[in-house]
């Protein structure tokens, strides 16, 4: 019978803290990889790791946290404690991949500061963590001396773990100054307690939480046959390129980067009017909120271990979509630009221009065509 083996030395978790993040303070205080000292204290039970998020925290094997309780010395409840599944908060409103998850780094500077150890909040893993309630910064997932968005890591440096980029090995720290206006990160604050509230106190009565899952797959259903989501009519500004865009569009919160799922969650909110977005973004365009209510008779199986509903099919929208002809379209364009509204913006700032420019847009799209177009125009949902 092989002897089991022991770590002499092994942080305790904090109280918040990610079980994956745990095992990672751990294993970089002896140079490997999780993986690695897995299979070295219990070979049996490390070789199916993949680092998935359901199998490393939602729900953790059980046969895999005695291997780490007894090599560490710590009671095998304390870390089944640190599992999410017992929670309120279903899988689908956890970010999937860890290289999406963002971080606070003044959390992280008052973790060093205190002669502590970097750790990730559970409360980062949440789709809608976005802004740090407590510092009134947005949350960090890229690397600010070599702006790579490949993740961050645990490396030992001086005795503590210190979340490090995984390109080129800088530590993860305050910024000098937040980019985003400060409107905006009241109204993402506001919008991301909106939606904590929502997932847990409908623990149990799901139905606004299952609104939001819809609307939020909605928006990245196919509109057209060049497969362009319907977000990309949003009356704000998106994201550029398609860096960041979600792996799996039947589960666009819990697959998709941070400023994605800013983007995403603000369509959301538009559409069911949450955190008071419409006032700030003006109303969701016709064809979206059509869409939007024809899918709530519909009954769905989900696709993904992350979604609660599917994405849908693309033809159910086009079926009611009005469209124009190119020169109809090229009169709408022309009436928005020779507009008192657009040319009294002229010369103010991109942000406010590309956001009156939507709401015109949206605005003139909503307007019935007087003749109905024979044949589908590409620059049009």
């Amino acid at each position: 019978m092989k002897r089991p083996r022991f770590l002499p030395l092994a942080p305790r978790p904090f109280d918040d803290e990610l079980l994956s993040c745990w095992q990672q303070r751990v294993a970089c205080r002896y140079g490997r990889s999780v993986l690695e000292l897995e299979r070295w204290l219990g070979p049996d039970a490390g070789h199916s790791w993949t680092g998935d998020f359901e199998q490393r925290d939602f729900s953790p094997d059980e046969a895999v946290i005695a291997i780490w309780a007894r090599a560490c010395r710590l009671p095998a409840r304390r870390l089944a404690e640190m599992a999410l599944l017992g929670r309120s908060r279903p899988l689908a409103w956890y970010v999937a991949a860890q290289p999406d998850r963002a971080v606070c780094p003044a959390c992280l500077d008052e973790d060093a500061a205190s002669g502590q150890d970097h750790y990730l909040r559970c409360g980062w893993a949440h789709i809608e963590a976005f802004v740090c309630s407590r510092h009134r910064q947005r949350l960090q997932d890229f690397c600010e001396r070599c702006f790579s968005r490949s993740g961050f890591e645990f490396h030992g440096l001086a005795g503590n773990a210190r979340l490090v980029c995984m390109t080129c090995s800088t530590v993860v720290t305050s910024r000098q100054a937040d980019r985003a206006e400060p409107e905006k990160l009241e109204f993402l604050v506001t919008l991301a307690d909106a939606v904590t509230s929502i997932v847990s106190v409908e623990a149990k009565n799901g139905q606004k939480r299952d609104e939001i899952m819809r609307a939020a797959q909605l928006l990245w259903t196919s509109s057209r046959t060049d497969d362009r989501p319907f977000i990309a009519w949003s009356g704000f500004s998106l994201p550029t390129g398609r860096q960041g865009m979600p792996l799996e569009r039947a589960a666009p919160l819990a697959t998709a980067s941070l400023d994605w799922r800013i983007a995403t969650l603000i369509g959301v909110a538009q559409l069911l009017n949450l955190a008071d977005a419409r006032r700030r973004f003006g109303p969701p365009s016709t064809f979206l909120l059509k869409a939007f209510t024809a899918e709530q008779d519909q009954e769905r199986q989900p696709k993904s271990k992350f979604a609660v509903r599917p994405s849908g099919v693309a033809e159910t929208p086009m079926t009611k979509l009005n469209l124009r002809s190119d020169a109809q379209y090229r009169a709408l364009a022309e009436a928005i630009l020779a507009s008192p509204d657009w040319r009294k913006l002229q010369g103010a700032g991109d942000t406010a221009s590309r956001r009156l420019l939507g709401r015109l847009m949206i605005q003139a799209l909503d307007q019935a065509p007087p003749v109905q177009a024979a044949v589908p125009d590409r620059a049009a949902p």
